[in-house]
């Protein structure tokens, strides 16, 4: 498992290799990682720095996959059928007379997405338990098994499912039957709910050769190095096209079908799926499988860049039979991923302005961010401060002008562990800065989280006379709330 081979072996030109990076990189892409493997072997594998074969990269609602292969487990081991009712398992959870459409959903409903309802954001409710949360507020609308309605917080029921009646954590679960087999999560592991479930449709955290395995593992219908280790035809059914999902009428990369928490995409191949473009794409027919890590929330074009890429450059390209080697596309393409790093906002590096503006005060009318005043601060064209002060205190965030600064976000009590729960023992997120003149009066500052919760903000400051005016974006789940929306501010100077 992993040995590597030029693209040429795999039956790729180079060349159509480099063409996929550099359009992810002309398009803006917010790229972490990109493996893409032919059988057992990979032929290409490039991080963009700061990030390397061994991060454990948030996978978001890839989660969910590995939920549903679990599911499959229990199933196999006679523990559940897929036509129980969800809710005869969790008669603890309820408190009410459930709505008869959420009494009859059942476990096959939940593992299509065809359920009928959902409750409220659990990140913003008082009720702590997810579970008890989902069968206390769900309207349940509909009738279940109708039609394909995304259904986050029903995923992580099923979780909570695999838990109770594996009497294991859903990471140990399948640690024990699959991953031990693999070889591979040795340093993975899913964070947790408030209650110290495992967050189970959101939060494992793994790096792209764990992701590699496993999607090989699937892609032989549960077999390994000759050995079975689960089902044939539960995963087949799993990775089909059980229900159709494309509610648009347009042919979307993941609008090709659903299975059982799997993806249907283009060729015949299925794919895992999570928040801001964390893709696992299997292609049966082709042996290929593609593992793609990133952030791009908010960038609502990117993932037809990413998995359409994929096919047009890549499966669209490939041989049944090696090429012969390309030396020369062959080494371009390792000079290109040798000097990938991550994305960074672009523009100029100083204007006449910036040198004026540099280390100038200015105090905030009320506003969403409860940011109170705020100065930015310029070490020559390369690098500067974004100085403020908000409900916490004083505040300094670093960036790089045209490049990234890595640093600690400067916020605390964001979650760690826990998510949804606030820390109170001074932790801090990973982040990287960067900011770029896109006029001569308006620099634009782009915040991304790299951690294990990712999100991004961009900051834009308009400077006229004696006012500026920040508009702040952001794009993350339950976090960089202090950092959204509109602030107008007055040079502190004409302030007396």
């Amino acid at each position: 498992m992993f040995e590597k081979i030029t693209p040429e072996q795999a039956g790729i030109p180079s060349a159509s290799v480099e063409r996929y990076i550099r359009t992810l990189e002309k398009r803006g892409v917010v790229t972490h990682s990109l493996l893409l493997m032919k059988g057992s072997s990979i032929f290409a594998e490039y991080y963009w720095k700061p990030f390397h074969k061994d991060f454990c990269h948030r996978m978001y609602s890839e989660t969910k996959s590995f939920v549903g292969i679990a599911i499959g487990l229990l199933e196999e081991d006679g523990l559940l059928s897929l036509s129980d009712p969800i809710a005869s398992f969790f008669p603890d959870k309820i408190d009410r007379e459930l709505p008869r459409n959420l009494a009859a959903q059942t476990v096959r409903d939940m593992l299509t997405m065809q359920t009928c309802g959902k409750p409220p954001s659990w990140f913003a409710h008082s009720d702590p338990d997810r579970t008890h949360l989902y069968f206390e507020e769900n309207a349940a609308t509909l009738p279940s098994g109708m039609r394909f309605f995304y259904d986050s917080p029903g995923s992580q029921v099923l979780c909570a499912l695999v838990e109770r009646l594996s009497g294991k954590s859903l990471f140990d679960f399948l640690n024990e039957r699959i991953f031990c087999h693999l070889n591979t999560f040795k340093t993975a592991t899913v964070l947790k709910t408030k209650t110290d479930d495992s967050f189970g449709d959101s939060a494992l955290l793994a790096t792209p050769r764990d992701m590699a395995s496993f999607a090989r593992f699937v892609m032989n219908y549960g077999t390994w190095e000759g050995k079975r280790l689960m089902n044939e035809a539960y995963l087949k059914t799993a990775t089909s096209r059980v229900v159709d999902n494309n509610e648009t009428g347009f042919d979307g990369v993941f609008s090709h079908g659903y299975g059982y928490q799997i993806w249907r995409t283009e060729q015949n191949s299925f794919a895992f799926n999570g928040m801001g473009c964390q893709f696992t794409v299997c292609v049966p027919d082709r042996d290929l499988i593609m593992v793609y890590n990133g952030d791009n929330q908010g960038y609502k074009q990117a993932s037809t860049w990413i998995v359409g890429g994929f096919f047009d450059f890549i499966v669209d390209a490939a041989s049944d039979e090696p090429l012969s080697e390309d030396s020369e596309s062959f080494d371009r393409l390792e000079k290109l991923g040798n000097e990938l790093s991550l994305y960074a906002i672009g523009g100029e590096r100083s204007t006449a302005f910036a040198k004026v503006l540099s280390g100038r005060e200015y105090i905030c009318a009320e506003n969403a961010c409860g940011i109170k005043r705020f100065s930015l601060r310029f070490y020559g064209d390369d690098r500067g401060e974004f100085c403020y002060t908000n409900e916490q205190g004083d505040k300094v965030l670093p960036f790089g002008m045209c490049r990234n600064e890595f640093s600690k976000f400067p916020q605390f009590g964001y979650s760690n562990e826990h998510a949804g729960l606030p820390t109170t023992d001074g932790f801090l997120y990973d982040c990287a800065a960067s900011a770029a003149w896109r006029e001569e009066k308006k620099l634009l500052l782009k915040l991304q989280i790299i951690d294990r919760y990712f999100g991004n903000f961009l900051a834009v400051f308009s400077f006229k006379d004696d006012i500026a005016t920040i508009t702040i974006q952001k794009f993350a789940e339950a976090f960089l709330n202090e950092y959204k929306g509109e602030i107008v501010a007055k040079i502190k100077e004409l302030e007396r």
